[in-house]
């Protein structure tokens, strides 16, 4: 093997930068394609894709919590009141029936934020009950309550 084998660091980023504008490239080219072949579908069976255009758009707009702040923050309250009383597995349930976006609006009430702008709905019940742990002990640790 020779010396002139290796490349260079200035040689290996032109290549690395050579390769990403082949990849920009290629991606380019499938979106059009993908592009050509969405309009031929939308030509081809109308009807469908109006419904599917629907359901995404229904979609978009689900996006936003129905609650208040104010709402959020009792639905908190009604949560710590459960655990503190002992229903561990009734405030996880509470938990498990709300939707994503509602979980979104009870954990940014509480303060909690994510490392993320779409944390998992696993990862907001989980931040929320360790937001409503924390209440009940600060709550029976408290000498003026």
């Amino acid at each position: 093997m020779n010396e002139s084998d290796f490349r260079t660091g200035d040689e290996e980023v032109l290549k690395l930068l050579e390769e990403c504008g082949e990849l920009k490239r290629t991606l380019k080219s499938i979106n059009s394609q993908l592009g050509r072949i969405e309009n031929r579908v939308k030509v081809a069976f109308p009807a469908t894709a109006k419904r599917h255009q629907d359901r995404k758009s229904a979609a978009a707009r689900q996006t936003s919590s129905s609650l208040t702040a104010a709402e959020a923050l009792a639905e908190f309250d009604n949560i710590v009141k459960l655990a503190s009383s002992g229903a561990t597995i009734d405030a996880q349930d509470y938990l498990e029936r709300r939707s994503a976006v509602d979980l979104l609006a009870i954990a940014k009430e509480v303060g909690v934020s994510f490392p993320t702008t779409r944390p998992s709905v696993k990862t907001m019940r989980q931040a929320i009950l360790g937001k409503v742990r924390e209440s009940v002990l600060l709550s029976r640790h408290n000498p003026r309550g």
